[in-house]
């Protein structure tokens, strides 16, 4: 039993964990039952999890960001556009020699040289599912590149029966993905391998909820989100791979110090679980510790302190509302690991990094957390393992997916113009922050 508990609101609920099935149960019918008038539970919430705020007015989207001024409380600083005309840039990650590696959610891998010339796709890339929150997903880059030129990517991979990956049906299956391989001098994806690769019977309809991100640890290990691919009861569930955060040795297998390693029914890749859908993993660069943010259900998105074996709590306790949240839902639950600070209304949270570089002097070791409902780029300021300020830097350009720092110490950004539907592919950018006096 963990220490850290979750309570609703200042009562704790005691609960064995015999009872816990009964209401992954409920969690089930809540799934199947139809969706309820009105806005459910989704009541303005502050940042710092739990006191009341209104939203504020949206601003209108810059379309044409490139030298846009942004003077924020800790930093001013200048927006210039690295690479344009992307759909739907979904990942980031810089290559030793200084060139920018970019996902494309539509299935395509690109390269942006240090003059900022977009390449033509990498060829070979598998074919992706391309529909609703699946794609071309997250890119990562080996640590030691230099000497064996692994790259990571993961995607929603359409099951062997699927006829159309851009057309709804019912058979119409898919699920996360992880490969690596490498780019040769051509621009050709080749050695490619397996990291994570789902049994037939993972694959759903359900095409949201992939996940993922990746980072890496400083003794190589690879760390993967996998979102629960709307079935919550399975981020219950140890036998099962969804909803879990997944630690990994470079080529797939499972570390021998793993939390689960030896748990009779437990995959031994997974690190910790109860996770809804976790887009966003980063160090703290003074303590070491794992931070992640999860999407919420309609709001309570989360921000989370990542401990080896911790159950996060979905769908057992949420702070979030809607027709996945059964009536009576408590926000936290002994034995289950509470939200450093969550946010309602939704910030929908994806790519996140703390600072290390020597850019931005104010700014060395927060937190900065892409927004793509909110639309923001999020600061916090994090003082033992607790939020202590918040700031959102910018609201203007558009649904931010990721955040890289660069071997130049800037801060790189992937950004999405807002399309009609939340899942539309809309015209990108990768956008570098610079100082301005």
């Amino acid at each position: 039993m963990k220490t850290m508990t979750r309570a609703i609101n200042s009562a704790v609920v005691v609960l064995a964990v015999g009872v816990l099935s009964p209401r992954l149960s409920s969690f089930v019918r809540a799934q199947q039952a139809p969706a309820p008038a009105g806005p459910g539970t989704q009541t303005p919430a502050a940042p710092a999890g739990g006191q009341r705020q209104a939203q504020p007015p949206k601003p209108p989207t810059i379309t044409d960001p490139d030298g846009h001024l942004v003077e924020s409380e800790a930093q001013k600083f200048k927006v210039e556009v690295v690479a344009k005309d992307l759909e739907t840039p979904w990942g980031l990650a810089f290559l030793p020699d200084g060139r920018l590696l970019v996902t494309e959610r539509p299935g395509r891998l690109r390269i942006v040289d240090k003059n900022g010339k977009l390449s033509e796709p990498v060829k070979g890339i598998p074919k992706v599912m391309q529909i609703q929150d699946g794609g071309l997903l997250d890119v990562e880059v080996h640590p030691n590149y230099a000497r064996n030129g692994w790259v990571y990517l993961s995607y929603a991979e359409p099951s062997p029966t699927v006829t159309s990956v851009t057309e709804r049906a019912e058979n119409n299956t898919a699920m996360t993905a992880i490969i690596r391989g490498k780019i040769d001098k051509n621009n050709n994806w080749t050695d490619q391998q397996f990291i994570f690769h789902a049994a037939p019977e993972f694959y759903t309809i359900n095409h949201f909820h992939f996940g993922s991100r990746f980072i890496f640890d400083k003794q190589g290990h690879l760390f993967y989100s996998l979102g629960e691919h709307g079935k919550p009861a399975d981020a219950q569930d140890l036998s099962k791979p969804t909803g879990k955060i997944h630690r990994v040795n470079d080529d797939g297998t499972a570390p021998k110090d793993n939390p689960f390693v030896g748990k009779a029914g437990a995959l031994p890749t997974i690190w910790t679980y109860g996770h809804r859908n976790p887009q966003g993993l980063s160090f703290d660069p003074r303590t070491g510790k794992l931070w992640e943010t999860e999407h919420g259900p309609g709001a309570g998105d989360e921000l989370n302190l990542i401990q080896a074996g911790h159950n996060y709590g979905w769908p057992l306790a949420t702070n979030g509302g809607g027709r996945e949240v059964p009536a009576g839902t408590p926000t936290e639950l002994p034995g289950m690991d509470s939200p450093v600070v969550f946010w309602t209304p939704t910030l929908a949270p994806g790519g996140m990094a703390f600072y290390s570089g020597g850019k931005y002097p104010k700014w060395t070791n927060n937190l900065f957390i892409t927004g793509l409902g909110g639309q923001v780029l999020r600061r916090l300021v994090i003082d033992n393992d607790k939020v202590t300020h918040q700031e959102v830097v910018f609201d203007n350009l558009g649904r931010i997916r990721d955040i890289v720092i660069g071997p130049d110490g800037y801060f790189y950004v992937a950004t999405a113009l807002p399309g009609r539907g939340l899942a539309d592919t809309t015209v990108g950018f990768v956008l570098r922050l610079v100082p301005a006096k």
